[in-house]
């Protein structure tokens, strides 16, 4: 078990390499957060009709135009830039642009330090069963390795929500009922998806009140915390929306599906495309889940639960019924990030107790780090839809021709972009070959798994 200060330097250590790219792109997505942001801040009102024209995500109703996104990571954003911009940090924005400082911002804030504490807390899971050195061995290639990273930096609402997700997973692994309501509940209004792990989550409880004859306290508490973050979307949603249960993806003016309902029906391969495709499936932007996912259904005697493996299905099966699965321009799965992250969190413990595994991680831990960085490091998360195979399409040619992008702070500072991108890589190196050289000489044996 480290100590608290290792944690935070393990954590400070991860954010540093999180942070190092800071999105700045005009997407439509990120815009969209920030134009409510602006609206609130610099106009008084939730109404984003001075940037309508910069986004094509954003919700018609009432001659007014409005973000469609979930609000809380917004929301969250507005008492950080309310106080930047009055203290002439970061400038206003206006209807041809949206301030370049204020879109790194909030990739900082709801991208880098949710994607930094997702890593943090699954490696202080993983202390309690080897040492840190490996724990990191485990942790970094995982999600570095991953489509995740690409998202790291961004001001997207993934991440954020899949970092309350998790906190409130370990808060009900602990019986922590009433915390993991309420940050169950913050993540809802992250990503609207992640109510099914909420309801999957009171079954829970539910069921094992019935079967066990416990109290009933248990789900009394979580419906508690979560309570307040549910009244406060059904009032946002009446006072934006008209209605408790309307929401902004109801009235979005730029894109409707014929039957005016945004789910389509299950399809197959839209369930190929969101697993092992490498068009956007989980398994291929992710390559250590799969390794730790087969260590772990071989091992475990527990294949299914409510808390984790069924509303990682459901949201699978949600996603895969969407008309827009594949989410646009992305690199990877994004609508399935809570459930790469939770699924990483149970899993990876697993990877220590099996030694058939290592040779199989190593191979896949470099393959998912060589596609993710390579993302990173030319055209993000910016995949044109049609192109179905976006390694070998877009990005290794655009490496080949050292298209770096510029969003990397060290280029703000006047770093050219292509040093800036190599002392990135050589860093991680470092570290990573640091924590090989630790693990020669390990001090804990592994211990096994409840």
């Amino acid at each position: 078990m480290p100590a608290r200060r290792s944690g935070i330097a393990f954590f400070l250590l991860t954010l540093f390499f999180s942070s190092w790219y800071l999105d700045q792109g005009p997407n439509a997505n990120t815009v969209s957060r920030a134009a409510m942001v602006v609206a609130v801040v610099e106009q008084g009102t939730l109404r984003i009709d001075t940037f309508a024209t910069l986004t094509d995500d954003r919700a018609w109703i009432g001659g007014h135009f409005y973000s469609e996104k979930a609000p809380l990571p917004a929301l969250l954003m507005v008492p950080f830039h309310w106080m930047l911009h009055h203290l002439g940090l970061i400038g206003a924005s206006d209807g041809t642009h949206i301030n370049l400082d204020l879109l790194r911002l909030g990739g900082l804030l709801c991208g880098s330090i949710p994607f930094a504490l997702i890593i943090t807390l699954c490696w202080w899971r993983l202390c309690h069963f080897t040492t840190p050195s490996r724990a990191l061995l485990l942790t970094w290639p995982t999600f570095f390795g991953s489509f995740l990273f690409v998202y790291s930096g961004s001001f997207y609402g993934h991440l954020i929500g899949a970092a309350f997700a998790l906190g409130a997973l370990i808060a009900m692994d602990r019986g922590d009922h009433l915390a993991s309501g309420a940050l169950i509940g913050a993540a809802v209004l992250c990503e609207y998806t992640i109510a099914i792990l909420a309801l999957c989550w009171v079954l829970d409880l539910t069921v094992g009140w019935a079967r066990k004859r416990h109290t009933y306290a248990p789900v009394v508490r979580f419906v508690s915390g979560a309570v307040p973050f549910a009244a406060a979307l059904l009032l946002y949603n009446t006072v934006v929306f008209n209605g408790p249960l309307q929401m902004g993806y109801d009235h979005v003016d730029m894109y409707r599906p014929q039957d005016g309902s945004m789910v389509e029906g299950l399809r197959p391969e839209a369930l190929w495309g969101l697993t092992l495709s490498p068009y956007r499936g989980l398994l291929p932007y992710m390559p250590v889940l799969g390794i730790a996912l087969a260590a772990w259904l071989l091992a475990s005697e527990r294949k299914l639960g409510l808390r984790v493996a069924v509303p990682a299905l459901l949201t699978l099966l949600f996603t895969a019924s969407v008309g827009m699965w594949w989410g646009g321009w992305a690199f990877g799965p994004r609508h399935l990030t809570v459930v790469a992250v939770l699924l990483a969190y149970r899993t990876l413990p697993w990877l220590v107790r099996v030694r058939w595994a290592r040779w199989p991680y190593s191979a896949l831990a470099i393959i998912g780090l060589a596609h993710a960085f390579l993302a990173k490091a030319t055209v993000g998360y910016s995949l044109p839809t049609e192109v179905h195979d976006p390694f070998w399409g877009v990005i290794l040619p655009a490496f080949l021709r050292l298209e770096l992008t510029p969003w990397q702070w060290p280029v703000l500072l006047g770093l050219p972009a292509p040093l800036s991108t190599a002392l990135f890589m050589v860093g991680c190196a470092t570290v990573l070959t640091w924590a090989i050289i630790r693990t020669r000489h390990p001090a804990n044996a592994p211990v096994p798994l409840s």
